[in-house]
């Protein structure tokens, strides 16, 4: 079977009268969703939690200190992210789904992950290489949060990470492995990998 295409540019607006405005099948009539992360929920976060707060200033910055910083930073995301004010359409169906299928991974920990690099650093380039029910792979180009640290003196940025990342595993109810890589050249270029244990 072939489609012409010349039927179709004669079709004016959208050919499904499923998706048609004022047509689509609705479970609550009259109600509008919110699918996208408020602002405000950014402008929380970083007011509660700024950036400086990765920096000791009565001793040095360690490991132990960052991973504790980045347990905190992921607590309070959490916590905000999934209040009335600030749970959108998009956690409530995730987690909707996660308790019908009874599974959890990757999508409720990629939530947690996406919202946390959207909160923290929300101007950073980033991408999803694989979200599938054996791994979730997340990569970060030019991370900001990597250059505040390096520009402190701080080389071992993927602790905050890592330990952040760990409490969102838990959250989620997922028990999983986490590897970081980091690009040795010094492009800024790294990646988390999240594989279900």
């Amino acid at each position: 079977m072939t489609l012409d295409f010349k039927v179709l540019q004669k079709v004016k607006g959208n050919p499904s009268a499923e998706v048609a405005p004022g047509r689509r099948l609705k479970s609550v009539p009259d109600q509008d969703y919110v699918y996208d992360l408020p602002k405000e929920l950014i402008y929380k976060v970083q007011q509660e939690f700024p950036i400086d707060h990765l920096i000791d200033s009565t001793e040095k910055t360690n490991e132990g200190f960052l991973a504790e910083k980045g347990r905190t930073f992921m607590d309070l995301l959490i916590k905000e992210a999934d209040s009335k004010e600030f749970m959108d359409r998009t956690g409530e169906m995730i987690e909707q789904v996660a308790q019908q299928t009874g599974i959890r991974f990757p999508h409720v920990l990629e939530r947690y992950i996406e919202l946390g690099i959207l909160s923290l650093r929300p101007r950073d380039a980033w991408t999803v290489t694989e979200a599938t029910t054996k791994a979730l792979k997340v990569r970060s180009f030019n991370c900001s949060l990597s250059k505040f640290l390096a520009d402190q003196g701080i080389k071992d940025c993927q602790v905050f990470c890592l330990a952040a990342n760990e409490v969102a595993a838990q959250k989620a109810g997922t028990k999983v492995n986490i590897t970081y890589s980091k690009d040795a050249t010094g492009s800024g270029l790294c990646e988390l990998a999240f594989c279900p244990q």
